[in-house]
Formats: C-alpha cells, sequence, structure tokens
C-alpha cells in the first residue's frame, strides 16, 4: 500500500518521505534509545558506586567498633585489672599501685592511638577507678543498668549529649560492660565505659557515603537513632519505615518517595553491633550526573540530524533538479523543439547522460533535415559494423543512459541490474591496467555474483569480507574471480537449495591471504592431486578449472615472486577452500612494479618470467 502510495509521488516528495522514514525517525529513535540506556548505565554505575562505598564505612565502622570490644575483652582476662578492682584492694600497695599504672599504660595508649575514641572510665565496686581521656559525666544510668541486667554482655548506647570539663558538650556512642573478675567470671567487679566520637564517625559517613542533598542514619536493632548526619532527614522521609519497606523486599536499595520526590535509598547491616547504616540520595542529583553527557549527545544528534538535512539539499541539487531538467527539455523535443540542450559541466553520469541526450537530440534534427530513410537505412549497417568493434567505454555509458531511462519508467530491478552489469564491464575494462587493488577485484566480484544471484535465485548466496585497511592493496587483475566463476560453473547444485560462497580478505604479517570458500561437492581425489602436483612446479593437463587455477597460480608467482600463489587448502565433499598470497603493497606501489616489469620486458623478452 506504501508503494502504490509513493508511486503518485514526485522526485521531490519520495526524496523526503525516503529522508524522513531512514534518516529523521531512526535518527530520533537510536539517540532516544541511546540516551535512556546511557541513563540507566549511568544508574547502575552510581548505584555500584554507593553500595561499594556503604560497605567500605561499614567495614571501618566495624573495625572500629570492634576493635573497642577487643579492649573491653582484654580488660576483662587482664591481671592487672583484676588486682585492681578485687575486694579488699582499695587500700594502697606497691601491687595495686603498679596494676593501675599497667591498666592506664594500656588504655592511654589506645586513646592516643585511635582519634575516635574520646574517653575510657572504670568504676570498680570496691571504690577504685581509672578515667582516661576526656572527662565526660553525662546520664548514662539507663544503660549501665542494661549492662548489669547482661552481666557481662556489651551494650552499646545510642548517640546522646554530654557534658565535658574540656568542651560545653560533645555527642558520643559509648560502650558498656560489666567487667567480671577472671577466672571467676560469676562475681562482677565494676562498670566499663568506652566513648566514641559521634561526630568523626559522622564525618566518616558523610565523607564517603551521601552526596549532595543525600542524608545517612545509624539504627541500632531496636530501630532507635545511634547517629546520623548533619544533613537531615528528607521532609516525609522516615528511616525507620523505609528499612521496614527494604527489609520486606529483601533488597539493599530501592527507589522510595517522600512527598512526591523519588529518592535512591541504601542500606547496609555491620556484623559486629547489628547497626544499620540508611542513606537517601535524590533521584534528581543522580540524573544531574548524566546531564552534561546527555547534552553532548544531544548535540551530536542535532549535528547529524543537520548533515542529513544538508545531505538531502545535496541530493536535490546533483540529482533531483538534473532529473527534473532532463525531463522538462524531453517533453521540448516531445513538442517538436529540437534546440533544447542540457548543461554538461561534470563527468558524473548524470553529465554523462545530459551528453547523450544533447548528441541524440542532434542527431535526430540531423536525421530529419536530411534524407531520414536513406541515412537510417546506412546507420544500420554501420551499426551491424561497428557491433563487433564497439568501444566498451561506449558500452557501458549507453548502460547507463539504459539504466537511466529505465529507472524513469520506474523499473527500478531492470535499471538496478543493468547498472551492474555496466559496473562489472567496467571493472573488466579498468583502463588497460594489469594491476588492480583488493577493494576493486572485490567489487568485480560483487558484481558478478549479483548477477549470478538474480538469476540462479535464492538457493544461491553470497558474503564478502574484507578488512578496512586492505582495499588499496595491489592484486593482478581478474584474480579472484576466475575462482568464483568455476564454483558457479561446477559447485552450483541444482538440487541443493543452499549453495554459498564466502570470499575473505584478511591481513597475516606483511602477507595478505585471501580464501574462497563455497561448500559444493569439492574437486575429485585425482584431480585434486594433479593440482597440488602443478602448485609445486610439476606438469598439469590443461583442464578447463585446473587451467584456470594454473593461470592464476602462475601470474601472482611472475609477477610477485616466489612464495606467492594459489594454494588448495582443503576440499571434501563439504566443500573447498582456495587460498591466494599477495604481498601487502599499495596501489602506487603495484603501478611502479607494473611499469619496471613493462620495461624490463621490452628490453629483454624472457626477462618478465622471473624476479
Amino acid at each position: 500500500m506504501k508503494l502504490r502510495l509513493m508511486q503518485n509521488f514526485g522526485l521531490k516528495r519520495k526524496a523526503f518521505v525516503i529522508f524522513l522514514l531512514l534518516v529523521i525517525f531512526p535518527t530520533l529513535g537510536v539517540g532516544v534509545m541511546v540516551q535512556t540506556k546511557f541513563k540507566d548505565i549511568l544508574r547502575e554505575q552510581y548505584v555500584n558506586a554507593t553500595i561499594r562505598n556503604l560497605d567500605s564505612v561499614a567495614g571501618q565502622l566495624e573495625e572500629q567498633t570492634a576493635l573497642v570490644e577487643d579492649i573491653a575483652n582484654y580488660l576483662i582476662f587482664s591481671p592487672a585489672l583484676n588486682t585492681y578492682l578485687r575486694p579488699g584492694a582499695r587500700e594502697y600497695t606497691v601491687a595495686t599501685e603498679r596494676a593501675k599504672d599497667d591498666v592506664e599504660g594500656f588504655l592511654t595508649f589506645h586513646l592516643m592511638s585511635k582519634s575516635y575514641i574520646r574517653s575510657v572510665d572504670i568504676r570498680g565496686y570496691n571504690g577504685n577507678s581509672i578515667s582516661i581521656g576526656e572527662p565526660i559525666n553525662g546520664a548514662e544510668e539507663p544503660w549501665l543498668e542494661l549492662a548489669a541486667k547482661r552481666r557481662g554482655g556489651i551494650v552499646w548506647s545510642e548517640g546522646y549529649n554530654a557534658p565535658s570539663g574540656w568542651n560545653r558538650e560533645i555527642h558520643v556512642v559509648s560502650l558498656f560492660r560489666v567487667l567480671n573478675a577472671y577466672p571467676n567470671i560469676t562475681n562482677p567487679q565494676g562498670d566499663l565505659t568506652i566513648r566514641m566520637d559521634q561526630a568523626q564517625i559522622a564525618r566518616l559517613l558523610q565523607n564517603q557515603v551521601y552526596r549532595e542533598g543525600g542524608s545517612v542514619h545509624v539504627l541500632n536493632r531496636e530501630g532507635n537513632y545511634v547517629l546520623h548526619s548533619q544533613v537531615e532527614a528528607p521532609p516525609g522521609f522516615d528511616p525507620r519505615e523505609a528499612l521496614a519497606t527494604m527489609n520486606q523486599a529483601g533488597l539493599r536499595y530501592m527507589m522510595l518517595n517522600a512527598k512526591g520526590k523519588p529518592y535512591l535509598t541504601f542500606t547496609r547491616t555491620m556484623d559486629t553491633t547489628g547497626w544499620t547504616i540508611i542513606t537517601a540520595v535524590p533521584e534528581s542529583y543522580v540524573n544531574a550526573q548524566s546531564a552534561g553527557v546527555r547534552y553532548v549527545m544531544t548535540m551530536i544528534l542535532s549535528l547529524v540530524l543537520m548533515l542529513g538535512v544538508l545531505a538531502l539539499f545535496g541530493f536535490h541539487y546533483t540529482i533531483i533538479r538534473p532529473i527534473l531538467r532532463l525531463k522538462n527539455e524531453t517533453n521540448r523535443v516531445k513538442l517538436g523543439d529540437y534546440s533544447a540542450q542540457l548543461p554538461v559541466d561534470s563527468h558524473d553520469e548524470i553529465s554523462d547522460l545530459n551528453r547523450k541526450f544533447n548528441e541524440m537530440v542532434l542527431t535526430i534534427k540531423e536525421l530529419i533535415e536530411h534524407k531520414y530513410k536513406q541515412e537510417l537505412r546506412e546507420r544500420e549497417s554501420e551499426l551491424r559494423l561497428l557491433q563487433q568493434q564497439m568501444d566498451p567505454h561506449f558500452l557501458y555509458n549507453t548502460l547507463d543512459m539504459i539504466r537511466w531511462t529505465a529507472r524513469l519508467e520506474k523499473a527500478e530491478k531492470t535499471s538496478h541490474l543493468i547498472e551492474t552489469l555496466s559496473r562489472f564491464f567496467r571493472s573488466s575494462i579498468g583502463g588497460g591496467h594489469y594491476v588492480s587493488t583488493v577493494g576493486q577485484e572485490l567489487q568485480f566480484v560483487q558484481s558478478y555474483l549479483y548477477l549470478q544471484q538474480r538469476r540462479l535465485g535464492e538457493r544461491f548466496q553470497y558474503a564478502l569480507y574484507m578488512e578496512y585497511d586492505l582495499a588499496d592493496v595491489s592484486i593482478l587483475k581478474t584474480t579472484i574471480q576466475p575462482l568464483v566463476e568455476n564454483y558457479i560453473k561446477h559447485g552450483v547444485s541444482r538440487k541443493s537449495a543452499h549453495n554459498v560462497i564466502t570470499v575473505r580478505c584478511y591481513a597475516v604479517g606483511d602477507e595478505v591471504w585471501i580464501d574462497v570458500q563455497d561448500n559444493g561437492p569439492g574437486i575429485a581425489p585425482d584431480k585434486l592431486e594433479a593440482i597440488q602436483e602443478m602448485l609445486v612446479g610439476r606438469a598439469l593437463e590443461s583442464q578447463e578449472r585446473s587451467g584456470a587455477i594454473r593461470n592464476i597460480h602462475e601470474r601472482l608467482s611472475i609477477y610477485f615472486g616466489e612464495g606467492y600463489g594459489l594454494s588448495v587448502v582443503s576440499s571434501t565433499p563439504a566443500g573447498t577452500v582456495l587460498r591466494l598470497i599477495i604481498p601487502r603493497t599499495s596501489r602506487r606501489e603495484g603501478e611502479e612494479h607494473e611499469q619496471l616489469a613493462q620495461t624490463a620486458g621490452s628490453s629483454d623478452p624472457d626477462a618478465g618470467r622471473g624476479r
């Protein structure tokens, strides 16, 4: 239906519709798809980075709390502390004083080496006590009572404010524990309090986890606040509800809404204390990270569309307008105005077509002015003589004219076949040069295979591959096409619905290998043996299939020297693989080599048989 609608369109409208369908819409679609995909990738990268940072911070915080718990465990087993806290040690003795000095030295070392510990207090039930660090006197009775109930178990407090003898007020998180005697662990001897600097922990969380507009919160097992960052929770965001929702879903991160605003929320539970770190980052911040990339991609997309529009205008001025002008001049000739002429200002196909049109109009005018019938008979006689001596260039120029005429008549398939045949003849002539390039040879082969495919139908398929930097490598003309033609003649099976030939060109060191692979029945064993003998320098009977192989091998060996030529890689009932090996030389080097060979051949007839 769409094709029928376009049949009524002019060239301008067709070009615009094709441009719209094949350039504008695909470019916009790909641009939107790429931006969406890139946004998802950035979000995933951000999520992974935040999780890694959260794990890193949790690991550091676990390490700090584990070290504090290790200090508490060591003190229980410390002989010096047991000596200092045992009943009856209230009176001064040398042993008691030495035990106190040992404990104070141990605590002072840890206090100086671990900046996150603010102070350590030990209150013995025998009246002895030790206080190291900043003097703090806060309302800590609830946690001391809880520690007494646990009878030696560790109790971590929430964050709380406590007056300090050095500062007005500080924020701490503390460890409380009853110190039992050792080895009589059922006998409590005193209370231990180790206070950690809450502000330093908060800075650790802020620097490593949250981003602009985000907040960090730490909850204990009971859901109470242990501490939080300086940035408060977003309005409507409850860390407890968020934690419950994420635990129920079994996820470490998810998107949660607070008063209509989405927040990326992450959690991490610490093994040592059971605390859970919760951080919430606005989605707007995550999207802002990709704003610059989106801007660049939008600019690239706009540039591509602009280039597409310029291409459309270029196509209009170089292709469509000359064709419309040709149409108008043709109508003038149709109405009897033989003064119609088209400008010829370039060397492309359209100018060639214009030149032929001008010649045609002049010829028609001459035929009308002179004796039409007599000149027509003479022209027919001349054409019969010229059929055997027709200039090849005139042949493919005329094919070009026929191709454009077919296009004007809406015969697109016929036009394309004529164009391919014209390109095939043009490549086969090649300006009389003996040397071509790999890229030109593959174009020649492609034209030939396309025509064969149109002849054989869907049961024949082909594929051509070439590394992009090998297009300018020198090769002798008509080297690959005979191998392909051999397969068409001898390998294509009419019974098979899947006849395939593949040509691959790739570099191996300083050489270029060209593999021609098919799925034909293979070469007969006796013929294969004879071909192998020929390739190593022995005699070979002249046969149609092996003759082409021999010719190609000898041409390559003579031109490029020993070590180059053709070889049979394999030949089985499942197919045959032939390989051409040539040096990796440029087109310019090949032309110089050709000139030298021709010069040497003119002075010495036998000089062209070797290097």
